[in-house]
């Protein structure tokens, strides 16, 4: 089973996981215990768990992601960094993990307990309401912007030059469609010819710009194809 770190921009070394199909999700937390004194085989004990709720039908892994914060109330640390666990293997689009309705199940928890207080919990709140956006099969949502064609979408930091590279690269891959770049963050503004360039309102912001550079497609009629991607 594999396990590496991986480092975002800003954010610190997150896990990714392998997933694969596993049986008795639900009960998996009655039979394992809750021990971070070990915090390494805690956070493999952990990956065995996201990968088993990856691959779990999602009504399933609801119910094991409830069994695990009914342990975790009775232990304030525990609680903290198990939740933090949950954001790197559900939200992190470099995990193989990812899945916005696991990690909106696991914010519902987070903001139901009220173990962490609001103020502390609003990032996960805030990142809840990102993974929910241009969604395969829903409509986009990006401010500014009328899909009337076919449409690559790249998001980017102003400040990253990953990023940069992302808007060639991805010019190359994607010659004949319409390529708009939603521009985050401070930076000299982007010219690389053949892209509509629009900027995201930092007062309501739809894009977590520590992802960045990520792209999605949209559809003629506005409905995305492809979901959040990341370029690299």
């Amino acid at each position: 089973m594999r396990r590496v770190l991986s480092a975002l921009p800003v954010l610190a070394a997150v896990l990714v996981f392998s997933c694969g199909p596993r049986p008795e999700i639900v009960r998996f937390w009655d039979t394992h215990s809750i021990d971070y004194s070990n915090i390494d085989a805690a956070e493999e004990q952990f990956a065995d768990f996201a990968e088993l709720a990856a691959a779990a039908p999602e009504r399933d892994a609801r119910k094991a992601i409830d069994v695990l914060y009914n342990h975790l109330k009775a232990d304030e640390v525990a609680y903290y960094i198990y939740s933090d666990w949950m954001e790197s293997a559900f939200y992190n689009l470099l995990s193989p993990c990812h899945s916005p309705a696991l990690y909106a199940k696991a914010v519902e928890r987070i903001v139901a307990d009220g173990v962490i207080p609001r103020g502390s919990s609003d990032p996960y709140i805030q990142k809840r309401e990102w993974a929910g956006y241009n969604l395969q099969g829903k409509k986009a949502t990006v401010p500014g912007v009328v899909f009337r064609e076919k449409t690559l979408v790249l998001v980017l930091d102003k400040g990253c030059p990953t990023c940069r590279e992302a808007l060639t690269l991805l010019e190359e891959k994607w010659p004949d469609v319409r390529r708009v770049a939603v521009c985050c963050g401070y930076g000299p503004e982007p010219s690389v010819e053949g892209w509509e360039y629009v900027h995201q309102n930092s007062s309501n912001p739809v894009f977590d710009p520590r992802m960045t550079p990520i792209y999605f497609v949209v559809a003629a009629d506005g409905t995305v194809e492809v979901s959040y991607t990341t370029v690299f």
